[in-house]
């Protein structure tokens, strides 16, 4: 699912010629990967202070540094919008033609959002299993996505995808083993996380969580770490529980689990307990910032 269309026949050019790369931009930096032939290779990762009045200059300033150090000026490139960015709800599926669904979907979100539909860029997914009634809308402001496409270009880029963290997360999922009830990952990044849930490689959940790698401070004793451990255990039953609810489908018995600090997954299988049969860590915080980029790029189709 794209949200923003490129010149095609510029961009097949340009991909015979140089590998693709994926933007990942965080609130407090970005990464940069480059993909060939179906790995993905991390070119750079820096942080770029969130706060500082100079943000956007120093993003960029640091971006255009990458490519021209790496020698990647004018290659194809991706990057998706991170949770807070854009809405994703189920809704059902506009009995129109093909063609005509998001303009239909259109008028359908024009109650359902916190900005002006006539501003929104839309797409859709199907939801497993539906026959076609339900599908995922997207909609994010198209400010957003053209922010995003200039930034792209203003590094020397040639943006041609912009994708959905959600979808990201997905890609991330395929590389994980499916248990009963799909894959299930906790992702954790700085502020908050995300729960995802794949089943037979197909989209069926996701949702953010308010606790992230901060409310795990380095040295702040057992008794922070634990209570942080239960809180985060407890967005994630009452999450299980919903999904179980809503979709009329058992949660995934195994979680895997990426960014959390040491002793973790060990500590959220035990208050899991019945919820969840195990948690298991994918790789260790320190190896693992740019691990969405890598899946997102690894599955990225070409245009």
């Amino acid at each position: 699912m794209k949200l923003w269309d490129a010149d095609i026949r510029d961009i097949l050019a340009r991909w015979r010629q140089r590998s693709p790369v994926v933007l990942d931009l965080r609130r407090d930096g970005f990464c940069l990967v480059r993909v060939r032939e179906g790995a993905a290779e991390v070119l750079s990762e820096q942080a770029v202070n969130p706060l500082s009045p100079h943000y956007r200059e120093l993003l960029l300033e640091g971006l255009r540094g990458v490519v021209q150090e790496q020698g990647v000026g004018g290659s194809p490139a991706a990057t998706f919008l991170q949770r807070g960015d854009y809405s994703l709800q189920v809704v059902d599926a506009p009995q129109v033609a093909e063609g005509e669904m998001l303009a239909a979907l259109r008028w359908q979100l024009a109650d359902l959002l916190d900005f002006p539909v006539q501003e929104a860029v839309l797409g859709a997914f199907p939801v497993p299993d539906s026959e076609g009634r339900q599908i995922f809308a997207v909609a994010v402001r198209e400010s957003v996505v053209q922010e995003r496409v200039d930034l792209l270009r203003g590094a020397g880029l040639q943006p041609f995808y912009v994708g959905i963290a959600d979808l990201a997360l997905r890609d991330l999922c395929w590389l994980l083993p499916e248990e009963a009830g799909g894959a299930g990952l906790l992702f954790l990044e700085a502020q908050a996380c995300h729960l995802t849930v794949v089943q037979g490689g197909s989209y069926r959940f996701g949702r953010p969580l308010p606790i992230g790698q901060r409310h795990f401070p380095e040295g702040a004793g057992a008794a922070a770490f634990n209570a942080a451990s239960e809180n985060l255990a407890l967005e994630v039953q009452r999450t299980l529980d919903f999904y179980e609810n809503r979709f009329r489908r058992p949660p995934p018995t195994v979680l895997y689990l990426q960014g959390g600090p040491e002793s973790l997954a060990g500590v959220l299988s035990e208050q899991l307990g019945r919820r969840c049969r195990n948690v298991e860590e994918i790789v260790g915080t320190a190896d693992s910032q740019c691990l969405l980029a890598q899946a997102f790029a690894a599955e990225l189709p070409a245009p």
